[in-house]
């Protein structure tokens, strides 16, 4: 079995029950396999083959959803492209993945204009109307052909990319195979018991590794998915009041999402009686927003999910009632991973026996390893024990009831909104900048509670602070974009004549929250 046979078979065997609820528009599992055939269908026509690229260029829909099936159900390998980014980022992301054919709608209509003007592309897919110079493929013609049958694929092939940053601020794709995909919603599945009558909320964007959950295990499961768009989202009352008339009973988010919910939700007026398991993940969890959140989702359980995007979700910590624990676990590994903890820095994972160090990771759900890399995983994966083994670079420390609990990183990769950002990556697009002598870059926690950047800046003479944040915009992703700037007048140099990034973060840090009230 292949991902694109996913949705072919949930329709023979729930073809009338609902398969998405977007807004305004309620779809079957029939519905939705039919057109991501004519998709598909259309993929066809404009050449595409087995295994190469194509972007996807949506915001949260149905849309969405039926693009990344129609895409997988040729052996074509689904590429989803942040809306949030710059035109810059995902040029160079087009360009890296040689992806010569977007699908899209009108609401991107302008971004897509932008785009064909950075890379040649062949051909844009769903459009109402032709861009010019570039050949589109209109939405009524797509609505017209038949739908495409899935093809035969190896289950080793790539399916899909994830792109994030690397620490030099280039595209890192993340490619898994339809292995590492159907063992994630197989496993995904089971360990939280999917059933066919739940309703599964589809918060996070496909470019984010979360995504998948609703993607791919909900209708392996014959589950349904309740989309969530951005405007929702930005409204924390409008999301609560769409979960609670949806009848959700999955909840999949990070962190960030549920804290706004018990700050301006308006929770009291809400009947989340349907809920009945709410997974947090990609950031840490903040346990008194989770204990107020709990008092109006009683019926639900908790569940703390740890994976990078590299392996997937391949554990978890589960909580019933409160009190919620103040350090909270990310659990045990599923049935179908291992952890070893090794020193940091080490090579591999060794014998294992550590109860404090960094986490490597075995599992059945990663990724094949990026795209483009010169050796496995960019040296993070290793071959012992007739395993793959992949380095976190995630601290853990292991309690005495066998719980793993996230300490930290071994770098200077942090989480911002569950985005996984590069420190590194952020200073080096700053330095690129004009005006820029040096530029550190961390992360401070914010008026709303929620980390954000906060840039400090050796500035050349003639720099201006709007300017900069301004172009800063141009070139990083909204959730990387620094909030807030600090000018430094001086340097601070290490022992051996280096600039003191560490210092300067630290100050940094500390100038942006004491701005606080």
């Amino acid at each position: 079995m292949s991902l694109g046979q996913i949705l072919p078979r949930a329709a023979g065997e729930h073809g009338g029950r609902t398969a998405v609820l977007d807004i305004g528009r309620e779809l079957t599992f029939e519905q939705v396999d039919h057109a991501a055939g004519r998709m598909a269908a259309a993929l066809i026509g404009e050449g595409v083959q087995p295994g190469e690229r194509v972007g996807v260029s949506l915001f949260k829909s149905a849309d969405g959803f039926v693009a990344m099936h129609a895409i997988v159900r040729i052996g074509a390998v689904a590429v989803p492209l942040d809306p949030g980014s710059p035109t810059s980022r995902l040029a160079a992301i087009c360009s890296q993945m040689d992806i010569g054919v977007v699908i899209t709608h009108d609401l991107r209509r302008d971004a897509l204009v932008d785009l064909a003007m950075s890379v040649s592309l062949r051909a844009v897919l769903g459009l109402c109307d032709s861009l010019e110079d570039t050949h589109t493929v209109t939405a009524a013609s797509i609505g017209s052909l038949e739908p495409a049958d899935p093809v035969e694929v190896d289950v080793g092939d790539p399916a899909y990319i994830i792109t994030t940053s690397g620490s030099t601020g280039e595209p890192k794709g993340i490619m898994h195979s339809h292995r590492s995909a159907l063992a994630y919603a197989d496993n995904s599945a089971a360990t939280f018991g999917l059933v066919p009558d739940d309703r599964v909320s589809d918060i996070a964007p496909h470019h984010f590794d979360i995504s998948t959950f609703a993607l791919w295990s909900a209708p392996h499961a014959g589950a349904s998915i309740v989309v969530m768009p951005d405007v929702h989202q930005r409204i924390p009352a409008s999301l609560s009041q769409r979960t609670a008339d949806e009848r959700v009973t999955v909840w999949y988010s990070v962190p960030f999402l549920l804290n706004q919910l018990v700050l301006r939700g308006d929770l009291a007026n809400r009947d989340l009686s349907s809920l009945r398991l709410v997974q947090l993940g990609g950031e840490v969890i903040q346990p008194d927003a989770l204990e107020t959140f709990m008092s109006f989702a009683s019926h639900a359980v908790i569940a703390n999910v740890y994976g990078p995007a590299e392996t997937n979700q391949c554990s978890r910590y589960l909580l019933s009632a409160p009190p919620v624990p103040a350090s909270f676990p990310i659990g045990q590994p599923w049935s179908v991973a291992t952890f070893r903890v090794a020193e940091p820095g080490a090579t591999g994972p060794g014998a294992g026996g550590l109860n404090e160090g960094e986490l490597w990771v075995a599992a059945e759900t990663m990724m094949m390893g990026y795209f483009g890399e010169t050796t496995p995983g960019n040296g993070r994966i290793v071959e012992q024990d007739g395993h793959r083994w992949y380095r976190t670079g995630d601290l853990v420390r292991l309690d005495s009831a066998g719980e793993f609990h996230f300490e930290g990183r071994a770098d200077l990769q942090i989480k911002i909104r569950g985005h996984r950002v590069e420190l590194e990556a952020i200073e080096a697009e700053l330095e690129r900048l004009p005006g820029i002598e040096a530029a550190v870059a961390t992360p401070f926690r914010g008026s709303t509670g929620a980390d954000e950047v906060v840039a400090g800046i050796l500035p050349l003479e003639g720099f201006e602070a709007d300017a900069f944040l301004d172009a800063a915009r141009e070139v990083l992703p909204g959730y990387a974009a620094p909030a807030r700037t600090v000018i430094f007048n001086s340097k601070k140099i290490t022992g051996s004549g280096k600039l003191d990034r560490r210092a300067l973060r630290e100050d940094a840090r500390a100038a942006a929250e004491g701005t606080i009230q």
